[in-house]
C-alpha cells in the first residue's frame, strides 16, 4: 500500500503502531507473514507478505475494534497518496517483478 506522511518525522510513531498492532492476534487472522515499512521522503510504503490473497480478510477485518483502532491513529499520520482513492483496495500498489534466488525456492 502507497500513501504520504503527513509528516515524515513520524514514520518512527507509525512502527510502535504496527508493533503494537502485530502483538495482536489479527495479522495471523488474516494470513500475515511479514509485514515491512518503508518511507522514501514523504512517501510510505507498506508491503504485506501473505500465502493467500489478503483483501478478502482485510476487509473482513475492519469490523474489528484493534483495527479500527489504529486504522483511526495511522489517519492522523498519513494521508492518501491521490485523493480520488475512497477505498484502501485503491492504495494498493501493483507487483510488475518478482525475483527469488533458485536456492530460496
Amino acid at each position: 500500500m502507497v500513501n504520504r506522511f503527513k509528516d515524515p518525522s513520524a514514520h518512527l510513531e507509525i512502527a510502535d503502531l504496527f508493533a503494537e498492532h502485530d502483538r495482536s492476534s489479527l495479522p495471523i487472522e488474516l494470513g500475515v507473514s511479514r509485514r515491512t515499512l518503508f518511507r522514501y521522503r514523504d512517501l510510505y510504503v507498506h508491503l504485506i507478505e501473505t500465502d493467500e490473497e489478503l483483501m478478502p480478510n482485510l476487509n473482513a477485518a475492519r469490523q474489528d475494534p484493534h483495527f479500527q483502532k489504529i486504522n483511526e491513529r495511522l489517519g492522523h499520520l498519513l494521508d492518501r497518496y491521490d485523493s480520488k482513492w475512497t477505498e484502501m483496495e485503491d492504495s494498493r500498489a501493483e507487483a510488475f517483478y518478482d525475483w527469488v534466488p533458485e536456492h530460496r525456492r
